[in-house]
């Protein structure tokens, strides 16, 4: 199953291929030097949840985690950054929430290598928690049950066992996962309970209502989403109701394959992203829900797209999908979609049209709408209609370490993954001339000449064809200061 494919691998991929890149990135430029060169700065640019609370945004990435307070006085974010050494959660961040307005609660997850296959494989290495911001952490294991356990099909590795979402009601944790299925833990994760919405034997392996996606908690009621529907519960799991895709009933699901779930307060309303699972009937949309999941409105179907996550402003809606992100205009009663973001006042750019989180949020009278995708992340004032997207990104500035003074990254650079190979430099100073790209040979490649954006390059040569594999240089020159660097290649 496709579907089923890139949404299993969709938290992998970032883990796998932003750690790689920007471990890369480190080492050239002998980063490991410092204890925590971006503690102060966004953690990474593949980012795979957002989620805010009154001044505070958190960021979890494919490299750790990022917080983000709104300071008044300098009308700006101040970043703290987490690696695994403060969470004690090897790897990057797979999910997050708040339990309460104090308990913030995240799932760890890790690629490793196994001796049955030569293949990464996606693991979770647990979930950690903390109640004063960030400052200690708690750390949970990842739930796994004995060889033993003769009640259910038991999970016995962290192998393709990563915790995909969580949801809080009271002092519950629920946890989905694709090999531990949903679990409760009513101790603060110090003991975990199976538990199955249809009353059948527990094996994720056998049965697709048994691996667990998305989750939601709307006041005392638990919305699941599974590979086979979608399970609510009124009663903190202790019945169920379903809600499947019926080929002959247009007011069902799309698809059965359900990869996330949110709440539109203004609305009363539940939203879920759903996809192809086994019935070929099955189709991709956004599902809308107004009277508790009996019936169903299915929205962007004619757009086919593979949506990641939800967000609201009132009556508005933002969907972050594979294609864009789609923002519902209520007034007009239409769906526009956005793919690149320039920010023309830093230079910086977002040129992947697949995004993975969004998130809006909102106290006293600042009000942003949050966007992230494997590409960096962007904000926008929403209660100014003139406001522009600012994008932030992953780098150390040359501000911080003035030698070079001209760098590239990420590296290695895949036109093919990253689309862009960008050049950093202290934007205060000018570039005097193009960069010049030459090959091996030092033959002349290309020519990015210097714009009101930061300098990028496509991996392609003068002909308009990309280059082949190998270590490419540059010559930029900057205030009269020529730096020579390097780009390698990987097709």
């Amino acid at each position: 199953m496709k579907s089923f494919y890139m949404q299993f691998v969709l938290i992998f991929l970032l883990l796998s291929a932003q750690l790689f890149s920007q471990a890369m990135f480190k080492t050239s430029f002998n980063l490991a030097q410092d204890e925590h060169p971006f503690a102060q700065t966004l953690y990474g640019n593949g980012i795979v949840d957002l989620t805010a609370k009154d001044s505070v945004v958190w960021v979890a990435t494919g490299y750790g985690l990022s917080k983000a307070v709104y300071d008044l006085q300098s009308d700006d974010w101040r970043w703290t950054s987490f690696t695994e050494k403060e969470y004690k959660g090897k790897g990057g961040v797979s999910a997050f929430g708040y339990m309460d307005d104090r308990t913030f609660w995240i799932a760890t997850a890790f690629d490793t290598l196994t001796a049955v296959s030569d293949e990464s494989l996606p693991a979770g290495s647990g979930l950690s928690y903390t109640r004063d911001g960030g400052q200690t952490w708690i750390h949970v294991p990842q739930p796994v049950d004995s060889i033993n356990e003769d009640r259910y099909a038991p999970t016995t590795t962290v192998i393709q066992n990563l915790i995909y979402d969580l949801a809080f009601i009271d002092s519950t944790v629920w946890i989905a996962s694709f090999g531990g299925g949903l679990r409760r833990s009513d101790d603060m994760g110090k003991s975990w309970q199976v538990v199955t919405t249809d009353g059948k034997f527990f094996s994720s392996l056998q049965n697709l209502n048994h691996r667990a996606f998305s989750l939601l908690a709307v006041n005392d009621t638990l919305w699941v989403g599974t590979a086979e529907g979608i399970s609510k519960s009124a009663d903190n799991g202790q019945t169920w109701e379903r809600f499947v895709f019926e080929k002959d009933n247009p007011h069902s699901i799309s698809g059965n394959f359900v990869v996330a779930l949110a709440y539109q307060p203004e609305a009363n309303a539940v939203w879920a992203a759903t996809i192809q699972a086994e019935d070929t009937s099955e189709f991709r949309a956004v599902c809308v829900t107004y009277d508790g999941g009996k019936t169903w409105q299915r929205k962007l179907v004619e757009e086919d797209i593979f949506a990641h996550n939800f967000a609201f402003y009132g009556q508005q809606v933002f969907v972050a999908a594979d294609k864009g992100l789609y923002h519902y205009l209520p007034e007009q009663d239409k769906w526009e979609v956005i793919t690149d973001i320039q920010d023309f006042e830093s230079g910086n750019e977002i040129f992947q049209p697949e995004y993975y989180s969004v998130t809006v949020q909102m106290w006293n009278d600042y009000h942003f709408a949050w966007l992230g995708n494997a590409d960096g992340l962007a904000v926008r004032r929403l209660n100014d209609p003139l406001a522009d997207w600012r994008v932030i990104r992953s780098f150390v500035s040359t501000k911080v370490r003035a030698k070079p003074a001209v760098y590239a990254y990420p590296v290695p650079f895949s036109p093919g993954r990253h689309f862009f190979v960008r050049f950093e430099y202290d934007t205060d100073k000018n570039l005097d001339e193009p960069i010049r790209i030459y090959d091996f040979a030092m033959d002349l490649v290309a020519e990015i000449p210097p714009s009101n954006l930061k300098p990028k390059w496509d991996g392609k040569n003068q002909k308009g064809d990309v280059v082949a594999s190998g270590v490419y240089f540059f010559r930029a020159k900057v205030n009269g200061q020529v730096t020579w660097g390097k780009i390698v290649v990987v097709n």
